[in-house]
């Protein structure tokens, strides 16, 4: 099936709509001036046939009056009537010279005028001797020149010649005009066809604006439909999740409350079971056999677990409940106290702690501290045949820092990283290593309560790297420093 040609939009059409209006308004502009200069030529070319026969007509005036002012002179022997006969030899000879240059590009004008020049001195000789014998014989004399015939034969010649003439430069203007008539029609049709064109242009882009002002006007409508109906929704959304909050807030607020309330209450009874099963077995001790003894023992022992758990759970639930505000704290001093608090551990193992100078950071001292220990006391339990070596470092991460436990210990299988941080995940039996595995939830939950987050990596020669990012106190001081500035600033003002 044969792909339909791709749609043009609006862009599209608005930019071929314009172009090809350019184009046609540029090529009527071309055409016009071609138009109108050629006109220009043929006007011109009009008016140079004219301006022939006009010379050509005061050649024939000047023959005609240096004829007159002769004759004149020849009937009076009155020199005044020598003045028409001077004026019209002295200008025949200007005037044939200017109808030469007005007819240069005519061959044809320039044979007959070659003709007619000898002819017009002809003549002018004539006057010039029948003067003279008028002159010099008088009038009787003169008469009788001038009823020579062939002085009127001269003259005819002329006049034939000038009428020849005339009848070319005659026939050269009606091919002129028709020509200049033709021409200025032609223009009056381009600039019409132009106009016309442009006008269709015109009013297929405004067809064009409209339609496509009429589909953003729709479109406009369709968006605010859309955008009304997405606000209502967002508002229902926001006042349900708000709700929802609302509820989620009292219900943890019960939970915290009812597991607080639970783990106080849980601790009189395992105390009095402890107490009196220890009691027992002292009391009675050589009364019972090694078998009650044992089961003794294991009592003994649940209630120890059993209190274990209940204390976890409480360090669990305090994190979001009984924190301190966030102020900078400095790791060094924070690291120091734990490892005072975890001396005999260490000893009695043979770890070894390094430690980079580390940073300042915004947290809760008592939370950090316990985070610090949970790790810590993680990789001196879950240490491998080696004595234990754990090394604690600092990297600057943007705005925040990463601080970084390495251990040497047993590691983790890479299936396990995610889910060591789960409360109650455990992946070893009690026998092999003790605990009720609420340690690293509890760490879990303080890193997200300082907008953070922690994590595990392998270590590099074997063993564990826990990672967890808090704010850089520094910058928090600074910022405060900044708004306490700006706070004695606006009192001021």
């Amino acid at each position: 099936m044969p792909l339909s040609p791709p749609k043009m939009n609006f862009k599209h059409k608005l930019i071929t709509g314009l172009a090809a209006a350019s184009a046609t308004l540029l090529l009527v502009a071309v055409l016009s001036y071609l138009s109108l200069v050629h006109n220009t030529v043929e006007r011109q070319w009009v008016t140079h046939t004219r301006m022939v026969l006009e010379k050509l007509a005061d050649v024939q005036i000047n023959i005609t009056d240096a004829e007159t002012g002769e004759r004149g002179y020849i009937l009076t022997g009155n020199d005044a009537y020598l003045w028409p006969y001077e004026d019209g030899v002295s200008h025949v000879h200007q005037n044939i010279g200017e109808v030469r240059n007005l007819v240069s590009d005519n061959p044809r004008q320039l044979g007959a005028l070659a003709q007619l020049e000898p002819l017009i001195d002809t003549r002018i000789g004539e006057f010039r001797d029948r003067i003279e014998i008028r002159r010099q014989q008088g009038l009787a004399a003169g008469i009788i020149a001038v009823r020579d015939i062939s002085g009127k034969q001269t003259m005819d010649r002329i006049r034939t010649a000038i009428a020849e003439m005339k009848q070319d430069e005659r026939r050269l203007l009606v091919q002129r005009t028709a020509e200049l008539d033709a021409n200025a029609r032609r223009t009056r049709a381009i600039i019409v066809v132009g106009e016309g064109l442009g006008f269709l242009f015109l009013l297929a882009a405004g067809l064009v604006i409209q339609g496509e002002m009429r589909r953003r006007s729709s479109a406009e409508e369709a968006v605010r439909i859309l955008n009304a109906d997405l606000e209502r929704k967002v508002e229902e959304r926001t006042a349900e999740l708000a709700e929802r909050a609302k509820d989620l807030e009292r219900s943890n607020l019960e939970l915290q409350q009812f597991a607080y309330v639970a783990s106080h209450d849980l601790q009189e009874p395992l105390r009095t079971i402890s107490s009196f099963t220890q009691l027992l077995a002292k009391r009675y001790q050589d009364k019972l056999d090694d078998k009650a003894g044992e089961f003794i023992g294991f009592a003994v022992e649940g209630c120890k677990r059993m209190q274990t758990l209940i204390n976890d759970l409480l360090a669990f639930s305090r994190v979001g409940t009984q924190g301190k505000p966030l102020v900078p704290v400095n790791c060094d001093v924070a690291l120091d106290r734990i490892l005072r608090s975890l001396k005999v551990a260490i000893e009695e193992t043979g770890t070894v702690i390094t430690r980079d100078a580390l940073p300042n950071v915004l947290a809760d001292e008592g939370q950090l501290c316990q985070l610090f220990q949970n790790l810590i006391g993680n990789a001196i339990k879950f240490r491998g045949s080696a004595p234990p070596r754990v090394h604690v470092s600092a990297e600057r991460n943007g705005t925040r820092w990463k601080l970084s436990v390495r251990d040497n210990g047993i590691g983790i299988s890479p299936e396990h990283r995610e889910r060591i941080f789960v409360i109650f995940q455990r992946l070893h039996t009690r026998t092999k290593y003790p605990g009720t595995g609420i340690g690293l939830a509890v760490c879990k939950k303080i890193a997200e309560r300082h907008g953070g987050g922690i994590w595990v990596e392998p270590g590099p020669d074997g063993g564990s790297i826990f990672c967890f990012t808090i704010a850089d106190g520094e910058l928090a001081n600074a910022k405060e420093r900044k708004t306490h500035e700006l706070r004695i600033s606006a009192t001021a003002d």
